[in-house]
């Protein structure tokens, strides 16, 4: 009791010497750190933003030009080559991407109501208007080579491109003209000439955007100096409340970790913190530690229990309740010899993943506990449940000895046995043990029950 009063009364001094020295003063100089901070965030977010915007609407812009450009290219690789694969490239970006709508779109919902904002939105307008006005000749170029290879038109546009007064023999060459010729190129310089006007109203607006702000910044920087200025003065305040607020609770924390305890903190908010971090990291240590005893009891290659989780399982198990099936590989030593280890570590996978697949729904663990050799403790197992784990174990052997892929066919032998009453672990593991060998010795692949 005495030492809970004691833990209030520092926590209690500590707060109320830092609130009515300070408080009014810190209050004030804090508001004025804070407000500044804030603008200067602001003025700062405003400019990142605005400049966003602005690469932005270039970009868009860009792309006015890339989709025309592509466009450009791809139908005349179809007048040259007349491969249908370029005129198939040009509708989709006509139709599909639509890189000069969603540009347009973009610039309209980026524009801010400026008269440059509107000069861009203008000029870019109009460039996408001269590229889609182009589209008529392009279509028209891609009819008279369709025409002349005999491909079919698909798509409506260039079915009802108007060609009836180009001869049959003329066809190859006006296609080329038409995008090619220098009324195709004139419009193309126009649409150039718009994006490039484009180009330089966005320059100007960041450029003025980054003066205005550095205007803004630096008489933001020149209040913010005043106020760190006057901070200095509260130094001595501050260290006086690291003392009451972060020393003297850290020393009652460190006895605290000296023993391995949970931290119960007191004091500011900060360090309370900090504790809770300390408190999480020790629970996660504490997993941990389950984490390295799950590892250490259980087999690396087939994740079974291994003979270590073996042991410590079985020691708990009341054994007159217990089936014990101890399994043994048939020629194993003979597969990694012929196979090779690699081979022979799937093999030894397969068996573990069949024996856990037939005796998962038993209360039953399945161990790996030497290097060819398994066992397999069934709990709350009465009599009656006997002939279903041979039946299981014929149903182990028959589904083994078939090869799966490159894994060789292989089986196992059994050996069962039921605890008792005045059954040990040793015991009842001989009893299994012997019912083993006498499969060995009968020719491998079977099934023994010790009675």
């Amino acid at each position: 009791m005495k030492k809970e009063e004691i833990r209030y009364h520092k926590k209690g001094i500590s707060l109320r010497l830092v609130t009515w020295i300070i408080a009014v003063f810190v209050f004030i100089l804090s508001s004025a750190l804070v407000t500044s901070l804030l603008l200067i965030t602001k003025e700062n977010n405003k400019v990142m933003q605005a400049n966003t915007n602005y690469i932005t609407i270039k970009q868009a812009s860009n792309d006015v030009q890339l989709a025309s450009d592509y466009l450009t290219d791809q139908v005349r690789l179809f007048v040259a080559n007349g491969e249908k694969k370029y005129m198939d490239a040009y509708f989709f970006e006509a139709k599909t991407n639509q890189r000069r709508e969603k540009a347009l779109e973009t610039i309209h919902r980026l524009s801010e109501g400026t008269a440059k904002h509107a000069e861009i939105h203008e000029n870019i307008t109009k460039a996408v208007n001269e590229s889609k006005d182009l589209e008529k000749t392009e279509y028209f170029a891609m009819k008279l080579i369709c025409d002349d290879k005999g491909i079919p038109y698909t798509y409506d546009e260039v079915r009802d491109a108007d060609t009836s007064g180009v001869a049959p023999e003329d066809r190859q060459e006006v296609a080329i003209h038409a995008v090619l010729g220098t009324e195709y190129v004139d419009k193309k310089e126009i649409i150039i000439a718009h994006v490039d006007f484009a180009f330089e109203l966005i320059d100007d607006l960041i450029r003025e955007n980054s003066e205005n702000s550095y205007r803004n910044l630096r008489t933001l920087i020149i209040y913010q100096t005043a106020i760190i200025t006057a901070n200095i003065i509260f130094a001595v305040a501050v260290v006086l409340s690291i003392f009451f607020l972060v020393i003297k609770p850290m020393n009652v924390a460190l006895h605290q970790i000296e023993r391995n305890d949970e931290i119960h903190s007191y004091g500011n908010r900060e360090f309370n913190y900090i504790v809770d971090a300390y408190n999480d990291v020790r629970s996660q240590n504490e997993k941990v530690k389950e984490r390295l005893t799950y590892e250490a009891e259980h087999d690396k290659l087939t994740n079974l229990y291994n003979r270590t989780g073996y042991v410590s399982l079985y020691r708990r198990m009341r054994l007159s309740n217990v089936i014990y099936v101890l399994v043994d590989a048939d020629g194993f030593k003979d597969i990694n010899d012929q196979y090779g280890h690699d081979i022979g570590d799937k093999v030894l996978i397969r068996i573990a993943e069949t024996l856990e697949r037939y005796f998962k729904e038993d209360y039953a663990f399945v161990f790996r506990i030497g290097g060819d050799e398994f066992a397999v403790l069934i709990e709350n197992a009465d009599e009656r449940f006997e002939k279903t784990v041979i039946n299981r174990c014929e149903q182990i052997n028959k589904e083994l000895s078939q090869p799966k892929g490159r894994i060789p066919a292989i089986t196992l032998s059994f050996g069962i046995a039921h605890g008792e009453d005045d059954d040990s672990t040793d015991t009842l593991f001989k009893k299994a043990d012997t019912a083993l060998y006498k499969v060995k010795q009968s020719g491998k692949s079977g099934i023994k029950f010790d009675k």
